[in-house]
């Protein structure tokens, strides 16, 4: 009697457990997960499931209206692949397959656009991998920006070649441009890397900037220029329809020139691509840096430049009256010097020449000029 009860108990507790086995493996069950990212216009999503059996994640809610839902499928929960080579989702709307959505991929998720109509109240994503995320947890968006730059970092870039990482989850528009190529416009949706030209000559520093504008008043935009494994700069904005805009020097394979930047007529003109700061380069480089006579003014000039240049170009971005002041002083300079692109300079004597003539010209523009209005007002007072 004993040994019948005690194997009764066993039983009861075999098939217990069974019961709990079997809730545990079910094809479908609701893991432990954290919701994907996702937005949705007319309707509100309800709930996700997991089915490990079909590879699929089962999206429930309540569809008040036609509208779509815009989710964002980490790649540590599902996937779609045949061997290393992203496929297309197989995803059905209340039962109907859909034979077209957007989708934008990274490197770390898949984010799909999911049109759908009043009424529905499923949607199935099928993919060909489903992963256990009970001890994964995902990475948050900016997260997994950090990873990809991180992981861009890495990786080797052409010779006098940057890359602009473009980082958003909406539409966006805008232009950039560096001193190896023009103006050029891009735009797009969702994240987009781009290589371009930035180099750098003898005597010539490259330069960039690039500005973006977000076309909706929802969603982020972040801008990240990468060169020789370093960040040259980056932005980042969330504000209904923000703009980023970012430029700076690029990295080159030759050292400091004795040149360097135009810092005042730069931050005058307001970028280092303007023509007049181009005509002062061109100068420098071609003409000046060619002679002897030439490289040593520009060396001793440099000395003196710089001591107080960076501080003017920085009172002139923060102060616009200070800058139009400045704009007002240093054209006529400007503009007199732009006559030297124009002249052959192959000799010593030739340099020393002209250059006698150009500052003569300047004093007479700065000073005689000034001097003779001032004596003809003494004189009908």
């Amino acid at each position: 009697m004993k040994q019948f009860q005690s194997m009764k108990v066993k039983i009861i507790v075999i098939a217990l457990f069974a019961v709990l086995f079997a809730a545990f493996v079910s094809p479908t069950f609701a893991q432990q997960f954290n919701d994907p990212i996702h937005d949705i216009r007319g309707g509100a999503v309800l709930g996700f499931e997991i089915d490990q059996k079909t590879t699929s994640l089962i999206i429930t809610l309540d569809a008040r209206a036609r509208g779509e839902l815009i989710i964002t499928l980490p790649r540590n929960l599902i996937d779609a692949k045949t061997g290393s080579v992203d496929t297309n989702f197989e995803i059905f709307v209340s039962g109907l397959k859909l034979f077209s959505y957007d989708e934008i991929s990274t490197a770390y998720d898949r984010t799909v656009t999911i049109p759908f109509k009043r009424g529905n109240s499923e949607l199935i994503v099928t993919g060909t991998k489903i992963f256990n995320q009970v001890s994964a947890p995902q990475l948050t968006q900016p997260q997994q920006i950090e990873k990809i730059i991180e992981a861009e970092l890495a990786k080797e870039i052409p010779e006098d070649k940057a890359r602009l990482l473009i980082f958003s989850n909406t539409q966006w528009t805008g232009a950039m441009e560096s001193s190896s190529f023009e103006y050029a416009e891009i735009n797009g949706n969702g994240d987009k890397s781009v290589i371009f030209g930035c180099e750098s000559s003898f005597g010539r520093q490259g330069v960039f900037g690039a500005k973006l504008e977000k076309l909706t008043q929802d969603g982020y935009l972040r801008l990240v220029a990468i060169q020789h494994q370093k960040i040259l700069s980056q932005g980042t904005t969330e504000a209904e329809f923000g703009d980023v805009l970012i430029n700076g020097n690029c990295f080159s394979s030759f050292s400091a020139a004795p040149g360097g930047g135009c810092l005042i007529a730069t931050a005058t003109y307001g970028t280092e691509l303007a023509p007049q700061v181009q005509q002062l380069r061109e100068l420098r480089d071609n003409h000046l840096l060619q002679t002897e006579l030439g490289t040593t003014f520009i060396e001793s000039f440099n000395e003196f430049y710089y001591s107080f240049s960076p501080i003017i170009a920085d009172y002139e971005r923060e102060n616009y009256v200070f800058k139009e002041m400045v704009r007002f002083a240093i054209t006529p300079m400007v503009s007199s010097l732009s006559i030297l692109n124009y002249v052959d300079m192959d000799s010593e004597s030739e340099v020393l020449g002209y250059g006698i003539s150009l500052i003569l010209l300047n004093i007479g523009m700065y000073a005689g000029i000034p001097a003779i209005v001032i004596v003809g007002i003494k004189r009908k007072f």
